[in-house]
């Protein structure tokens, strides 16, 4: 072969080899998301699930700061998003009923989410809303269906989704994960009840004198209160019992009172009461200990409110245009407060626009997570700065 001819093949080859490598660099620099099959080992609620999930390496979790303290870490449409237990990751279910988790990689600046998969379970369409349990794989859904509350049971075991009985009103977990307490609304008449999960073994605890009470359990499983949820009366009233109904008593009976949030210790209680000039919502302060009732100086609700870990600080997003307790979308700041000495501190927000939902705490306590009901992402907060 004559040296005009090897020159040519050398040239041919060295076209192939430059062509193979810029698609290959196209390839991998245009955004694609690169798909892993790996096992997960963090449940719905950060427990074992099956091994035949998707993680995903997803672009839009990148942590950006936008200029702003407030941190996109999600576009997704979330629902209900909570920390795993063991504080590594998030769960959270989309618009179109599919349930995903992510880490979390606390050694970034700022915090990063990463190894996004979603879970194989059974789709169910048209959740509002999710109750996770302190423990355990399983959880109930909620739906929203023309103004009324229904929900359905989702079995970790089965796999599937058990649909609850429609004369249920409210309802929460008791801790475990494993039963759970409901009011029983028929024929014009309201009861509470306890039964596991799917109502079975159900167990009546007493007959309510309203058809409008909603229920939320202590998270030591100890205490009940309930309020009337649809009251129209100028005064309402928060009412406490106990599993086995022996032990009643109206904590706070004075003003229009709606909403709870327990402290994790169980000792106190956030609600809201409507002021009576503006007919804003407050958020106030009950001690289970002391008796103790007082005014947090705080327009918001219970929804848009966390305890720490502490049981004595409270983080909260309060409106500052519109009001707490319309069914609208609010721009929020942010505040922490102590419940014992009312000092507050305020948060900026930057130039983001943030209505805050379902928040939630890191193991930490200083990182605040919620959704941002103006685009549905999932968003945090550093506390620590």
């Amino acid at each position: 072969m004559n040296k005009k001819a090897i020159a040519i093949l050398g040239a041919i080859f060295l076209l192939i080899v430059g062509t193979l490598g810029f698609l290959i660099y196209t390839k991998y620099s245009s955004g694609d998301k690169v798909v892993d099959e790996v096992p997960v080992d963090n449940g719905a609620a950060g427990q074992q699930t099956p091994s035949d999930n998707t993680v995903t390496t997803d672009p839009s979790l990148n942590g950006s700061i936008s200029g702003s303290p407030l941190v996109k870490l999600s576009d997704d449409q979330v629902i209900s998003p909570a920390l795993f237990y063991n504080g590594g990751g998030i769960t959270y279910f989309n618009n179109q009923g599919e349930l995903y988790q992510i880490n979390i990689n606390a050694s970034s600046t700022p915090l990063q989410l990463s190894g996004k998969r979603k879970l194989d379970i059974q789709n169910k369409s048209g959740i509002s809303g999710i109750l996770w349990p302190d423990r355990g794989d399983n959880f109930i859904a909620e739906f929203n269906t023309a103004g009324k509350r229904t929900w359905s049971f989702y079995d970790s075991q089965t796999g599937t989704y058990v649909d609850l009985p429609s004369q249920i009103y409210s309802l929460g977990w008791m801790p475990g994960g494993q039963k759970i307490v409901y009011t029983w609304l028929a024929n014009g008449k309201m009861s509470l009840y306890t039964a596991d999960a799917s109502t079975k073994n159900y167990q009546k605890i007493a007959d309510l004198f309203e058809t409008d009470d909603q229920v939320i359990v202590s998270p030591d499983g100890a205490s009940i209160v309930f309020y009337r949820n649809e009251s129209t009366d100028l005064n309402n009233k928060i009412t406490q019992t106990t599993p086995d109904g022996k032990f009643w008593k109206d904590l706070v009976k004075d003003g229009y009172n709606i909403g709870a949030l327990w402290s994790p210790d169980s000792k106190h209680l956030l609600f809201q009461k409507r002021e009576p000039s503006s007919q804003k919502f407050q958020l106030w302060y009950f001690g289970f200990l002391s008796g103790e009732i007082k005014n947090l100086g705080l327009f918001t609700s219970t929804e848009k409110a966390v305890w720490a870990g502490d049981s004595q600080t409270v983080y909260a997003a309060v409106p500052t245009t519109p009001s707490a307790g319309q069914d609208v979308l609010t721009a929020d700041s942010f505040y922490r407060i102590d419940t014992s000495s009312l000092e507050k501190k305020q948060y900026s927000t930057g130039t983001v626009v943030a209505d805050g939902q379902d928040l939630f705490l890191d193991l930490t306590g200083t990182k605040l997570f919620f959704k941002n009901a103006q685009d549905g992402g999932l968003y945090y907060l550093d506390l620590s700065q």
